[in-house]
């Protein structure tokens, strides 16, 4: 029985030392030295592939669809020819204004080239014969007016021979009247040659006038002409063009992502809306719009859409170059860059977002269009700076603290800070390369803690003087 008295005693002592005397498992302190490095502060975000644009295609008026050349999912180029409506009224149209340019050129040609060759090699003639004709006139009077003058000077011989013997003589009154009526005749025949003559030279006159004015171009009349010819050109486009647009063709390369209509239905018109420069938000359609006969989205790259939370979205600024990687594809990640940020705030159950378009620097052939997209914007960034563990650094107040571990002691510093990244913070002055700073304890429940791997026993507690084992990098 004394024997197991003592041993309870023993028991008990051995307990209440353990339990009540013993001294409290003593705080470890971890340290970690500042060094050099980059610091980069970054946000992140989820959404979806856009394509960079989308185009609404139309045909400019209405038709009966002749043929559609292509199928939803079909991979087209700029160029290549989609649809096709009945084009018989056109063509019709075409026709008659090319019909009308023909006659709106004939007439030119007309005004400037008024007679044919053989009309003018006619009116050419005519003054050939008048001048012929003149020629002849004036000979023929002259020949008339010497043998007038000749059968005269007969008579005058006469009158003087008969009338020198015996003026009272019946030989002598018949020659005086022979000369009388010879003198009258050439009278006579003078007026009337000179009339010939000069009958003879008015057609000359109006055979030279009737040619020129029958050869001369007249300026007016040409101008007007060419005015028909212009008007009829233009006709003639137009026409051209309203065919032309029967047959609907890409504006863009892309794929055909929906078709509004099949052979023997009507086509409706409009015009072909352009993709914009901003890819949507989600709830707001694809760019460009996606009504029309055909829709095709330009695949030749991609944008990225995505809502970031209200502080996150404060940070970002166009331009700021971002990391994607995709769900579908985790070996794969491209570069990129903000496009745009939206202006205005989406607000689902009381979260506030924006929605930010960022731009693909390079595509590859197996993303596609509504991939989960996930973005790495690094808003700020330090090269080169001193940086400290985030644990290290502690703010009150807008003042920024370190605690720095020198000569064995804990002392408390002041420092400015600069880039604050997911790790570490930079130290822009308090704070030189190599100094050591403590880190937020952690107490281990036997007295004892690791510290990168080591074994710490700490001996006074909090951030005491006790054992200390000098951090790394951290």
């Amino acid at each position: 029985m004394i024997g197991l008295a003592l041993v309870g005693v023993l028991l008990v002592g051995l307990i209440a030392r353990e339990t009540v005397l013993a001294t409290p498992a003593a705080a470890t302190i971890r340290t970690s030295a500042a060094d050099r490095g980059t610091v980069s502060s970054v946000v992140s975000g989820t959404g979806s592939l856009l394509p960079v644009g989308r185009m609404a295609v139309n045909f400019k008026s209405p038709g009966i669809l002749t043929e559609v050349d292509v199928r939803v999912g079909d991979r087209v180029t700029t160029g290549q020819v989609l649809a096709r409506i009945d084009s018989s009224t056109q063509q019709a149209a075409l026709a008659q204004a090319q019909a009308s340019l023909a006659s709106a050129e004939a007439n030119v040609q007309s005004t400037q080239s008024p007679l044919t060759a053989a009309q003018v090699a006619q009116l050419q003639h005519q003054v050939s014969n008048a001048q012929q004709n003149y020629n002849d006139t004036v000979a023929s009077v002259t020949a008339t007016n010497q043998a007038d003058a000749a059968t005269v000077a007969s008579d005058q011989a006469k009158v003087n021979a008969e009338c020198g013997i015996d003026p009272a003589s019946v030989a002598c009154s018949q020659a005086r009247a022979q000369l009388a009526n010879d003198q009258s005749k050439q009278h006579m025949d003078a007026i009337s040659g000179q009339s010939r003559v000069n009958s003879a030279s008015q057609q000359i006159t109006s055979s030279r006038d009737n040619l020129a004015v029958q050869t001369q171009v007249k300026p007016n009349a040409l101008a007007s002409s060419q005015a028909q010819v212009a008007s009829a050109q233009a006709q003639v486009q137009s026409a051209q063009l309203a065919l032309n647009q029967t047959t609907l063709t890409a504006p863009t390369s892309g794929v055909v992502i929906s078709i509004n209509g099949v052979r023997g239905e009507t086509a409706g018109s409009g015009t072909a809306q352009s993709p914009g420069s901003l890819a949507p938000q989600p709830s707001s359609g694809a760019s460009g719009g996606s009504s029309g006969f055909m829709v095709i989205d330009d695949t030749s790259s991609f944008v990225a859409v995505m809502p970031f939370a209200e502080t996150d979205s404060a940070r970002l600024a166009d331009n700021q170059t971002a990391a994607f990687t995709f769900d579908a594809i985790p070996s794969l990640t491209v570069s990129g860059h903000v496009l745009s940020i939206s202006p205005s705030a989406t607000v689902v159950s009381n979260v506030v977002d924006y929605y930010v378009t960022f731009v693909l620097n390079r595509t590859d052939p197996r993303l596609r269009e509504g991939m989960t997209a996930n973005a790495s914007v690094t808003v700020a960034q330090a090269d080169n700076a001193v940086r400290v563990p985030n644990a290290a650094v502690r703010t009150t107040g807008g003042t920024s603290m370190v605690t720095v571990l020198s000569k064995g002691q804990q002392v408390p510093t002041e420092v400015i800070t600069g880039v604050v990244g997911d790790t570490y913070t930079e130290i822009k002055a308090g704070l030189n390369e190599g100094d050591i700073v403590v880190l937020p304890t952690l107490r281990a429940s036997a007295g004892a803690t690791t510290n990168g791997g080591a074994l710490v026993r700490g001996g006074g507690g909090g951030f005491g003087g006790g054992g200390v084992v000098r951090g790394g990098g951290g």
